[in-house]
This record gives structure tokens, C-alpha cells and sequence, in this order.
């Protein structure tokens, strides 16, 4: 007899996007159901009546869900709960007080109840109570890293004991609260995986009330650090290899911590160039606001300078927020030592770098932080910025201010002691505050009443102009960075002697020794500029130059035109079928010669080319456009990928479109990504080889068998990575998945009539049909695909 096809739905329960488990589940009046972990629970049937079933759902402090619903095979039916007290309105109730039990002596003769009540005194009137009154909550719940605020999802709001709910993605919940207006009510806000792990605050019925809370993870998150690269700054020089001696180094001695997390150069480089940022750009204002933010933290970058002396190694530290936080300058004398330099570099970065933790402990009259001596070489005497949020007057968020000073007693590996140096008066430190370690520059600036002004003119008399991001040096220490008036204010003792270093890559640095006699003093320094002259040809000519989004003139560029030492982001733009040239070069040498040999070659955008043939209808144009596409092209990928399909599809020409297709994903630079971006490539293939199995019934059975293997499994990748579809044919892309690993499955049985395939081809066509787009039944052209599946499915299901 013929096995009934057994069919599903899945249930699946949450509080705003969150899953709910052991949630109740009632089916047309029987219970005993639950959901899992993931908040699912998969219903198996084999017909479902015609008014669809009774659902109820329900789960301890949420209202119950309950509702008739009509589920198709393989659907997911999503049931949203919600609490109690976010439809309900929250009411602060009072425990009545226990009153002791009234001693009868014997002696005493009882008094009848009627009796008592004729005697009793008249009752005193109570007070009203105060009037109920509605007001709105909203509770917010948010971490801080270095600069950057995020959500906290998943918090647990209880009012008085009673859940309401949790906080969105958004880390947001509000909701209405009732209560009397002299009466106030516990919030209490529970983040698991935490610090700390539960808050508490008061609310009270009186109009919009924002609760804004803190939370941090309870171990600190790696700072994702990029090396951006040093620069040569000494135009006589090659310096080249003692760059990547450095760099190496660097990288070797940083990120054997685990305090740290490395960003590939290449990585962020590209990151950078994708988002139209330079290393100016990130330097003064940031990358907070770009999508930068999700690759890197932190970026390192510097300039190599050579004299009779040495060499010299400055590294600067950038932050998101665009603020240069640490800098420094070390001396080499050999490069053999080059090494030993890089340790001191990053010992120094470790040792001044302002790492952000949390007070996890309280014992009596001291405070544990949860960074330690062995990822972040904190040491005894290190001290720490005791730090509050602040808010404004509507409850809103906006930053922290000092509440104190906390200095390190003892230190353990993973965790440090500190005891209070100093602290506001009226603040209080308690678990789950923030403390970030002090610097050299915020102690010497606490220590010095007096200070003097920095102002930094960079360029050639009379065109010198203020100049901002200018490293300031006194005594072999960094005290600050010119802003975009080229003014730094820098802590000073009065009448002292003091080495001074000016330094900023593309400029000359400047030495001097001085003393400062009047507080607030100005000091004026002029920087000669350090450039290359950029000479650059290109074929075809005539294209437009850009230096860091700045137009410079038109090829060929044959004198020349001065451009800064540094890091440059250099396009060159032609339009009409050419793409743009764009590449960011380090300008190190008096002279930079892209002509003759050496022009910049464009090459033609085969992809837009091939896109107008084929709107134009011309698909043979279309084809021979996308065959040119050169493997240096970023296009490469999307220009094979489309040719497969105009083969396939236009040309039935399926060894090509075979060929095409997995070449794309066979090349190095998608592999990372294969899955992500080529999910559906994997369907066009297996589609690929069912056809050409297809073509081959006839005269080659083995061949085709083969191909409809090969279709099988390139299908099963694709279909393991649906969720990488692109959104713009989803729809298409997952019925094309079930259907040709369906009838790939159904033909290679016919063809080779083993029977472990039977089940495995009814099982592929039960899929088909339990997960067929919903958004796809009606269109003409997937009616009669379902239609002819229907057949294939019954043909299967007779021989079984």
C-alpha cells in the first residue's frame, strides 16, 4: 500500500521578535503541547479541516493568543505574545500590613459581636486615597565602547514584581503605567550575560517618564584594531622594507593579546575605499557614522622618518570619533632592533591606552574592575575616571561626566582592586559603572595650572595656512594634536626647559628647545610641506584627476603637480564605457611617474556595455560583452555569472553556462564569501546540469546521470544557504531550488532505476510543494510548473 505523505506547519511564539519557550499549545481543544528553545512547535498532518483549526497559545504572565488559522504545507505561522502589563495597565498595589493577634485574657467575659458594635466608638473617617492616574514609561536600555552606544536587546522590565516585557532590538519598551501619584513603584531591569545583572529604579504616576539604563558585557569585547600603514617621510630614502619590518612587528606583539582583534590591512583598505574615506577624513572627523564602524574600532597609522641619527618611528592611535587618543615617537638606531622597538610601541599603546571596564565587585571599601594584568597590563598605582551618564532634563542620554577617581591596589589576572582616590561629593559607585583608565596627558593637564598655545602654520610663505593634525611632543611625550584652527593647548610648568617636537606626515618635523614664561602664551611653528610631484597619463587621455576627492587637472599631466607626502586616494575618471581608476598610493619620493609604461590603462565596463545590449535586445553583443570582462575587473564575478545565464537560458548552450558558473565560484577571492554571495549561483548551476542531463537521455544515459548527480548536489548547497538569497527574486530563486533538485532526483531514478532513490525523490517532491512561494501561485508560468510536478509527484508515488 502506498504510504500517506505525512504534512507540517510550524508555530512559532515570541515577544517582539524574541522566542518564547514552553509556551502552551491548545489545537482544536487538545493541549500537552510546547514549544522548544527557539519558540517552535512543528505540527504534523494529514488533512486539515476547511475552517482551518482553533489555535490557542498561551504562557504564565503573557496575554493568551487565540484564533482560527488556515496554515499551508511548510508554513511558518508566526504568533506574537505579548505581557501582561503591556495591554493591561500596570497598577502599584500595596501589601496590607499584618496586625498582631489581640491577647483575651481569661478572666475577661466575652462580649457578643452585636454588643461590641453598639458600644464601639464611632470610626474615625479614613483619608481619600489619592486618585489613580495613567502615565507612560519608557524604559531604554544601551552599552558603551569607546565612543559607541548600542541597544541592549532582551532586558526583562518588571513593574513591582510584574513582568511586562523585554526591550526591543532597539533596547526600547514603553508602556502605560496606572498608579496613585503619591505612591511609587519598583522597575527592575534584568540583562543576563551582564553588568550588572539586574538595575533597579522608581517610577510614579506622573505624566512621560524615560528610564535610561546601562549595561555592559561581563567580559570587555576585543578592540577591532586595523593597520592602516606608516608612511615614508623622507623623500631621499627607500624605506620601503623598514615599513613592512615595522608593520610585521607591530602586528606580531599586538595581537597576541586577546584584549585586541586584528582588521586585515587589505581588509581595511578596502573597507575605507568602498566608503569614500582617507586617512584625513577618519582622522578629524571619524567613521562613527559610516559603515565603517562594523569593521574596525581602532586604526593605526604613522610615518618612518631617516637622518644622520637614526630612524625615527612615530605611531598614532585614531579613534571613530575622529580624536587622535594616543601618539608617540621612538628612536632607531639599527634596524636590527627594529623588533625590539615594535614590543616598546605596543607596550607603550597597552600602557597609556584609556581602556573602558566596569566595576563587577564591592568588598567593604574597595572595587573590582574587570580588566586584569594579563590582557591589559593594568599595574598597581594605574588610576582610573570614576565616570556617571548623564541626562537630560526629558530622561535622554547625553554622556558621561567624571564622577571621581579610583586608583589600583592589587591586580589578578582577569580582574584589579581599587580603592577610592577621590570622589564627588553626593556620588555614590556601585556595580555596573563604568571606569576608563587615566593617560599621562590627563594627569600632567591635572597636575599643571599653566599652559601655553600651539599654533601650527604648514606650506610656503605667504600661502602657509593653519594646519590641523599636528603631533605635539614635549619631552619625548605626546601632549596633543592640532585641531582645524592648527591650535593645541599643551600643559607647561613655567620658566622650564623643554624639548619640543612638531610632527605630522608630508611635513618636515621641527625641533626646538624652549622655556615658557607667561601662561597662555602663543608659540608659532611653520612645518615645510614634504611632496611628490604627481605626473600621470592614462589611455585613453583626457580623463579627470582626483587627489582625495579634489580635482587636479586633466591627462596627461606631463610637469607635474605638487601632492602631500601620505597615503593618497588618487581616481581618474572617463566616463562613456570605461569604468573609474581608483587606488590609494603612498607618496614617499620627490617624484611620482605614472607615464609612459607606467599611464594608467582603463578598462572598459563590460558589465554596464553588456547591460544596454541586452535592454536593446541584442543578446549575442550582450554575451561577447560579458566574455571580454578582464579577471582584473571588479565585475569579473557578475559579468561570468550573467553570461552563464544568457547561455543557458538564451543559447541553451549548457556546457558553457556550466563553465562560466563554476568558474566564478571556484576563484580564491570568493571563497570567503561564497555562501553570502553566491548562494544562488549554486541554484543557476544545479539548474545547469539538470538540463544538460536533460539533453543527454537520449544518447547518453551515463552522461546524463552524471549531470543529474552533479544538479543534486550543487542544489543541496544552495538549498542549505536560502537565506543568502538576493531579496530582489527570492521568490524565483527558492522555487527554482526545490523544483530541479525535485525532478533531478525524479530523472535519475527513471534513468537509473535504484530504488534508494524512490523515497528520496518523493521526499524532494514533498518539499516542492510544502514550500512553494506563496507569492508565486497564480502566475501563469509556475501554474503549469506545479501542474506538471503534480503528475511527476503521482508517478513516484505509484511506483512506491
Amino acid at each position: 500500500a502506498a504510504l500517506r505523505a505525512s504534512k507540517y506547519f510550524t508555530i512559532f511564539v515570541a515577544e517582539n521578535g524574541y522566542p518564547i519557550e514552553n509556551a502552551s499549545i491548545r489545537i482544536d481543544g487538545k493541549s500537552g503541547a510546547k514549544t522548544d528553545e527557539n519558540g517552535e512547535y512543528v505540527y504534523n498532518y494529514q488533512n486539515l479541516p476547511k475552517k482551518g483549526l482553533d489555535l490557542k497559545v498561551s504562557k504564565q504572565g503573557f496575554n493568551s493568543w487565540h484564533r482560527k488559522v488556515r496554515a499551508k504545507p511548510g508554513q511558518i505561522l508566526e504568533v506574537a505574545l505579548s505581557g501582561k502589563e503591556e495591554v493591561e495597565e500596570v497598577v502599584a498595589v500595596a501589601k496590607p500590613e499584618k496586625k498582631a493577634p489581640v491577647e483575651v485574657k481569661p478572666a475577661e467575659k466575652a462580649i457578643p459581636a452585636k454588643a461590641r458594635a453598639k458600644k464601639a466608638l464611632p470610626k474615625k473617617a479614613k483619608p481619600a486615597k489619592s486618585k489613580r492616574i495613567k502615565s507612560t514609561v519608557s524604559v531604554i536600555t544601551r552599552t558603551y565602547s569607546y565612543g559607541i552606544s548600542k541597544p541592549v536587546p532582551g532586558v526583562i522590565v518588571k513593574v513591582n514584581g510584574k513582568r511586562i516585557g523585554k526591550t526591543n532590538s532597539k533596547g526600547a519598551l514603553t508602556f502605560k503605567y496606572r498608579g496613585r501619584i503619591d505612591k511609587e513603584a519598583k522597575l527592575t531591569l534584568s540583562a543576563q550575560g551582564y553588568i550588572p545583572s539586574q538595575r533597579e529604579a522608581s517610577i510614579s504616576a506622573k505624566g512621560k517618564q524615560t528610564i535610561h539604563r546601562f549595561f555592559y558585557p561581563e567580559k570587555p569585547k576585543p578592540i577591532k584594531v586595523g593597520i592602516y600603514g606608516y608612511v615614508n617621510n623622507s623623500p631621499a630614502e627607500d624605506l620601503s622594507e623598514v615599513i613592512n619590518r615595522v608593520e610585521e612587528a607591530i602586528s606580531n606583539n599586538m595581537f597576541i593579546y586577546s584584549s585586541f582583534s586584528e582588521v586585515p590591512k587589505a581588509t581595511l583598505r578596502d573597507k575605507m575605499t568602498q566608503g569614500s574615506l582617507d586617512m584625513e577624513t577618519v582622522s578629524t572627523k571619524g567613521w562613527k557614522k559610516t559603515r565603517l564602524m562594523r569593521t574596525v574600532d581602532m586604526i593605526i597609522s604613522g610615518s618612518v622618518t631617516k637622518d644622520d641619527s637614526g630612524t625615527t618611528i612615530e605611531t598614532t592611535v585614531n579613534t571613530a570619533e575622529g580624536n587622535i587618543i594616543l601618539s608617540q615617537i621612538n628612536k632607531v638606531r639599527k634596524q636590527k632592533n627594529i623588533k625590539n622597538t615594535a614590543k616598546l610601541i605596543v607596550k607603550n599603546i597597552i600602557d597609556q591606552f584609556p581602556f573602558e571596564g566596569v566595576i563587577d565587585a564591592v568588598e567593604e571599601d574597595r572595587y573590582r574592575l574587570n580588566l586584569g594584568k594579563l590582557d591589559y597590563k593594568i599595574r598597581r598605582g594605574n588610576e582610573f575616571s570614576y565616570m556617571l551618564p548623564t541626562s537630560n532634563s526629558s530622561g535622554k542620554f547625553t554622556g558621561f561626566r567624571q564622577a571621581g577617581t579610583l586608583k589600583v591596589k592589587e591586580t589578578e589576572d582577569a580582574n584589579s582592586w581599587v580603592k577610592i582616590a577621590a570622589l564627588n561629593e553626593g556620588d555614590e559607585i556601585s556595580i555596573g559603572d563604568m571606569i576608563v583608565r587615566r593617560r599621562y596627558l590627563e594627569e600632567e593637564k591635572e597636575a599643571s595650572k599653566d599652559s601655553f598655545i600651539i599654533l601650527a602654520r604648514g606650506g610656503l610663505e605667504p600661502d602657509a595656512q593653519p594646519l590641523w593634525g599636528v603631533n605635539v611632543y614635549v619631552n619625548n611625550t605626546w601632549v596633543g594634536t592640532t585641531r582645524s584652527n592648527g591650535k593645541v593647548s599643551v600643559p607647561v610648568r613655567l620658566y622650564e626647559e623643554h624639548d619640543i617636537l612638531l610632527s605630522r606626515h608630508g611635513y618636515k618635523p621641527v625641533k626646538e628647545t624652549f622655556s615658557v614664561e607667561k601662561s597662555k602664551e602663543v608659540k608659532e611653528f611653520a612645518l615645510d610641506v614634504s611632496s611628490a610631484l604627481f605626473k600621470v597619463d592614462s589611455v585613453p587621455s583626457g580623463a579627470v584627476v582626483f587627489i582625495d576627492g579634489v580635482e587636479i587637472g586633466t591627462t596627461p599631466i606631463l610637469d607635474g603637480t605638487p601632492v602631500n607626502f601620505g597615503f593618497r586616494k588618487v581616481k581618474l575618471s572617463i566616463g562613456g564605457e570605461y569604468r573609474d581608476w581608483e587606488k590609494i598610493i603612498e607618496f614617499n619620493q620627490p617624484e611620482m611617474d605614472y607615464l609612459d609604461d607606467n599611464k594608467i590603462l582603463f578598462l572598459k565596463d563590460y558589465m554596464k556595455i553588456g547591460k544596454m545590449a541586452e535592454q536593446s535586445g541584442n543578446i549575442d553583443a550582450a554575451i561577447e560583452a560579458y566574455k571580454k570582462s578582464e579577471r582584473q575587473s571588479p565585475d569579473f564575478s557578475r559579468a561570468h555569472c550573467r553570461l552563464a545565464q544568457l547561455s543557458m537560458d538564451e543559447k541553451k548552450d549548457y556546457d558553457l553556462a556550466i563553465r562560466e558558473f563554476e568558474k566564478v565560484l571556484s576563484l580564491p577571492e570568493n571563497r570567503q564569501i561564497i555562501y553570502k554571495q553566491f548562494a544562488v549561483t549554486y541554484t543557476n548551476l544545479g539548474h545547469a546540469y539538470y538540463e544538460k542531463g536533460n539533453q543527454l537521455v537520449q544518447t547518453d544515459k551515463r552522461g546524463a546521470a552524471r549531470n543529474f548527480a552533479k544538479a543534486i548536489e550543487k542544489l543541496k548547497v544552495a538549498k542549505q544557504n536560502i537565506r543568502f538569497f538576493p531579496n530582489l527574486q527570492f521568490d524565483e530563486a527558492v522555487h527554482d531550488t526545490y523544483y530541479y533538485r525535485a525532478i533531478s532526483y525524479h530523472k535519475l531514478y527513471l534513468i537509473t532505476k535504484k530504488s534508494s532513490l524512490l523515497p528520496k525523490a518523493d521526499r524532494a517532491w514533498k518539499e516542492y510543494f510544502d514550500f512553494f512561494p506563496k507569492n508565486l501561485e497564480g502566475k501563469s508560468s509556475f501554474v503549469r510548473i506545479r501542474q506538471s510536478a503534480e503528475k511527476h509527484r503521482r508517478q513516484i508515488k505509484d511506483l512506491i
